[in-house]
């Protein structure tokens, strides 16, 4: 996509909210083995603070869909930022175990709030526009992520404390994005009071997914476990599997995310010429096929050129899912969205240590065996899911 998504300043606010979030979360999350050595936990210890991360964010993401549908998206989302803002150095201000937990369960609530409304926010654009933006947003994402790990090296190079470091990256990052958000919703709170209804304001509660999203969050559920588990297996599997060196062992998990985001650039194109149901359903398809050949390869480029399928077909698969979350009728878009999203953040939580699970009982090719199915599942039940979002809504089940 060309860089018009970034013409104007309504496009900006669509757009930089993601690209800030991936900087944020890209800054801590290199700099996490000295946050280990700050905190003196182990291994187990550390994953266990971190699990809090998870759960703080379906709590608040399950919550998002209430505030959104009342207040607004593009409301939330600067109040989700100026939140980000002020607690970003609590993983850097850590003692021990306890002080992490806390630190770590604050950043996932905010950041679960956040999340859910600047795609909602993303999607509301869209539609003003009439044009799909949402794959960029998270393609800047991804560069955002890219660009807070380089962040985080250069200040473990200069030997900056995880406290400053932490705090100048959250106060100035969630800074540009209130002062350049701030102008957009002075001339955006009269429109959004006059067009948001009352059945968006005081309807429906989100709990948990039911009736026509029920679909949408079991491709979410599905499409972050096979995200989560390349992030934590690729490089072991590569390794163990094909024999490769410790740094070769890093690049499959790179050719993915960089496919990964080239793809979420491209995915508005895609989605502008084919929809929302046909990149899902040929994505996932395409994503089975390249963990296919990573279990199956015979050489090592083979592999690697398997996670690059996987990157490229799975890039659209979140903003589509999200995207037709605010389309169902009789729900609030926030709410739409907070269903898929905090079903999405469990797979992600939960499927890789039960892919380690298996691994272990079985071996690591049989675990990947069992993520090419997810992959295939989900091609296979596209169909359904998308049918069901978009049944007329004296046909749905509200979710409440």
């Amino acid at each position: 996509m060309r860089l018009s998504f970034l013409a104007t300043p309504l496009l900006r606010s669509a757009v930089l909210p993601l690209g800030a979030a991936g900087v944020i979360y890209g800054s801590w999350a290199g700099r996490i083995p000295e946050i280990q050595a700050q905190t003196g936990l182990s291994e187990g210890a550390l994953g266990t603070a971190l699990l809090g991360m998870a759960l703080g964010l379906v709590v608040g993401a399950s919550a998002a869909g209430t505030l959104t549908a009342k207040h607004g998206s593009h409301r939330v989302t600067l109040l989700g930022f100026a939140l980000l803002g002020a607690i970003q150095a609590g993983p850097g201000l850590a003692t021990g175990f306890a002080t992490l937990a806390v630190a770590f369960v604050v950043i996932g609530l905010a950041s679960g709030i956040t999340d859910v409304a600047m795609n909602a926010w993303a999607t509301d654009v869209e539609a003003e526009v009439g044009r799909p933006i949402l794959g960029a947003c998270h393609g800047v994402f991804s560069l955002g992520g890219m660009a807070g790990a380089g962040l985080a090296a250069g200040a473990a190079a200069l030997g900056l404390g995880l406290a400053v470091h932490f705090a100048v990256t959250g106060v100035v990052v969630s800074g540009l994005v209130l002062a350049q958000g701030m102008g957009v919703q002075r001339q955006r709170t009269e429109a959004e009071a006059a067009t948001r209804s009352p059945e968006s304001a005081h309807g429906p509660r989100f709990t948990w997914p039911r009736g026509p999203v029920v679909g949408l969050a079991a491709l979410a559920f599905c499409g972050m476990i096979v995200e989560g588990a390349m992030g934590d297996w690729s490089a072991l599997l590569l390794r163990e599997v094909h024999g490769a060196s410790t740094s070769a062992a890093a690049l499959g998990f790179g050719v993915f995310m960089g496919c990964m985001a080239a793809g979420r650039f491209a995915a508005d194109t895609l989605t502008a010429r084919f929809g929302d149901r046909r990149l899902v359903r040929s994505g996932t398809a395409l994503g089975a096929a390249g963990l296919a050949l990573c279990v199956t390869a015979p050489t090592l480029p083979l592999a690697v050129a398997g996670f690059a399928a996987v990157g490229l077909g799975f890039a659209g698969v979140v903003p589509s899912l999200f995207r037709a979350a605010t389309r169902v009728p009789g729900l609030a878009g926030g709410v739409g969205i907070a269903a898929v999203t905090s079903v999405g953040y469990t797979g992600f939580m939960i499927g890789p240590p039960l892919l380690g699970y298996v691994a272990e009982a079985t071996s690591l090719r049989a675990s990947f065996g069992v993520l090419v199915v997810t992959a295939l599942t989900m091609a296979l039940a596209t169909g359904w899911a998308f049918r069901r979002a978009a049944a007329r809504e004296a046909e749905a089940t509200p979710a409440v």
